[in-house]
């Protein structure tokens, strides 16, 4: 604003009115919102350019598009069309050209496997946090905490009532996922699982049914067995198992899955490869029969002095028992 409207606006509605922009960046992606205008202020100072204009945009914009993706352009669009706007209310979604010159890098392109991606994304997110379906069908975006080396997700309402925080750190699932997010990220919805068709996605979430049958369309692409048995219940209880398998315990396994109860996480432990493994080992270190029997063989001797009878009895396992009797 100008001075004159500075010093006019009171400073409460000031104050109201920067809250009011900080909202223009999603907090949970400000630091990609700041990187990407970073690398075009770095391409500014480089350019000798002082002030952004449809014409400066179209040069970076065409330069960057050498080595970018269709779907990475608009990414980039999106974001510094929010930060130009916030930092120095430049709103270039009036810039007609720009936009005719992306939709223009858009014709023709279909992003690779992009068909199956939600399906991967689903699998990711399901087995990583041991999601039920429901939970992955009322998932937001806003749940995704997406920065450098990690995602956090945040589950905020559960079939217990209560929220639930898992992590993802695999860099190949991050990558696969932050994929995802470069397609959807100009999608104006909220719901973070949207249908793709014909390369291009939507803004149509996926139902219920949908998600439910992710797991059958996985198995069916691996090629398994009885792939009607893959149901939307699969991610949870594969989730489940594959922590007990590599030695997760009972409280780990209420963590992850967010049960009130000991009575399923028991079930896994106990049912687990990991446990199974354990009493096989043991069992194994058992002694030799004959040798367990031998052992067993106790050697006794009595005294008697004074009217009292001393039994001692000792055996190969080095354990002595010592009886008194009166033996009057």
């Amino acid at each position: 604003m100008s001075d004159s409207e500075f010093e006019c606006t009171p400073p409460e509605v000031r104050v109201a009115a920067e809250r009011a922009t900080e909202g223009i960046i999603p907090e949970k992606s400000r630091e990609r919102y700041e990187n990407t205008y970073e690398l075009y202020s770095k391409w500014c100072v480089a350019k000798g350019v002082q002030h952004t204009s449809e014409t400066v945009l179209l040069a970076y914009f065409c330069e960057i598009s050498k080595q970018s993706k269709a779907s990475t352009l608009w990414s980039r669009y999106s974001m510094l069309r929010a930060v130009l706007n916030f930092r120095h209310n430049v709103d270039i979604s009036n810039y007609a050209k720009l936009k005719a010159f992306l939709k223009r890098k858009n014709v023709g392109y279909q992003a690779k496997k992009s068909k199956y991606l939600p399906q991967k994304v689903a699998l990711i997110i399901g087995i990583s946090g041991a999601c039920r379906c429901d939970e992955l069908l009322k998932m937001k975006i806003s749940d995704l905490d997406i920065l450098e080396n990690r995602i956090i997700i945040v589950i905020p309402v559960t079939k217990t009532y209560s929220s639930r925080t898992f992590v993802i750190t695999k860099s190949e699932w991050i990558n696969i996922i932050k994929q995802y997010c470069d397609l959807r990220n100009n999608i104006d919805s909220d719901r973070f699982f949207l249908q793709i068709r014909f390369g291009k996605i939507t803004r149509q979430p996926f139902g219920h049914n949908a998600i439910g049958s992710f797991p059958k369309k996985i198995a069916t692409y691996l090629k398994l067995e009885n792939v009607n048995r893959f149901t939307g219940h699969c991610f949870r209880r594969t989730s489940a198992t594959l922590l007990a398998n590599t030695g997760g315990d009972i409280l780990q396994l209420k963590k992850l899955g967010g049960w009130k109860s000991n009575t399923v996480a028991e079930g896994y432990v106990e049912n687990s490869l990991h446990g199974q493994i354990k009493i096989a080992n043991m069992l194994s270190h058992v002694e030799n029969p004959e040798t367990s029997a031998s052992s067993s063989i106790s050697e006794t001797h009595n005294f008697e002095q004074h009217g009292l009878t001393l039994t001692v009895n000792s055996n190969h396992n080095s354990n002595v028992t010592i009886n008194i009797y009166n033996s009057k």
